[in-house]
């Protein structure tokens, strides 16, 4: 039987990382101060997320996917605890990032305090259950190792008993290279499905947690559409041009059909 640890090194993302909104569809929070407090940023009829301590981004989620699919997982042998471990430079990051500030350590360090430091309240309305975690207990450089290491939390790790994780660590420089944030929302999001998945634009843009006026939405649309049309191939999507009454235009579909270099891994049954 596999276990956690082991499911884990193969597909180190969950359902609920890309579906529910964990990472928001941004690359920088405008207003962190006011995620000190707990702020809902994902509800729907099944679940309800909140957060507090800080807001996680798309940039978060890069940098959290190049250590787990990069890093080395050596050192979980000779740690006692069954627990994820991960060793790295942070060179290593700098060089699969595009972001502009990848050379700058200091802020790149900020940003695994920042992982660290988020608290995650996710509460299941179906079995009236709730779990609360942070994705990561250990993030710092070891003078010994001479690298810096990555421990996961434990609470994190037990939603791999139940949940569908996914491995796209093929398509990783792919996404990393997406200019906007939003588009990397929704490849993760889209990639996730196991027998693919086709949703209308303006449905997908609200499921990735894309907020604000139409006006907004239509900025949002543009862009991602556009990003779309041009790198979609890579990620087998397609966008379905349709209208309703043969005058409107505008109305699109995004489908996306499973990838096998896309590895879903399954949850173990349990007896009970």
């Amino acid at each position: 039987m596999m276990t956690n640890i082991m499911r884990f090194r193969s597909a180190p993302v969950t359902t609920s990382d890309v579906k529910l909104n964990l990472f928001a569809p941004v690359d920088k929070i405008l207003n962190p101060e006011n995620y000190q407090m707990e702020t809902t940023v994902y509800e729907d009829d099944k679940h309800k997320v909140i957060v507090s301590g800080t807001r996680l981004t798309q940039i978060h989620r890069d940098i959290l996917d190049i250590a787990l699919f990069h890093g080395s997982y050596k050192l979980e042998e000779e740690v006692a605890e069954d627990m994820p471990v991960r060793t790295f430079s942070l060179h290593q990051i700098q060089k699969h990032l595009t972001h502009k500030q990848k050379n700058n350590q200091t802020w790149l360090k900020k940003k695994f305090k920042e992982l660290k430091r988020a608290t995650i309240l996710l509460y299941d309305k179906e079995n009236d259950e709730d779990i609360e975690f942070n994705i990561i207990r250990v993030a710092k450089h070891s003078h010994k190792l001479g690298n810096f290491v990555l421990v996961m939390e434990e609470l994190y790790m037990a939603m791999f008993e139940k949940q569908v994780s996914i491995n796209y660590k093929e398509l990783l420089p792919d996404i990393l290279s997406l200019k906007y944030p939003q588009t990397k929302a929704i490849v993760r999001y889209l990639l996730s499905h196991q027998a693919g998945h086709q949703i209308n634009i303006d449905k997908l843009l609200r499921k990735v947690g894309v907020q604000g006026g139409e006006d907004n939405l239509k900025t949002y649309r543009r862009r991602i559409l556009g990003e779309l049309e041009e790198v979609g191939e890579v990620f087998n999507i397609t966008l379905i041009k349709t209208s309703q009454d043969g005058r409107r235009n505008g109305d699109t579909t995004v489908k996306y059909t499973r990838l096998k270099e896309v590895k879903i891994y399954q949850p173990q049954p349990t007896l009970f």
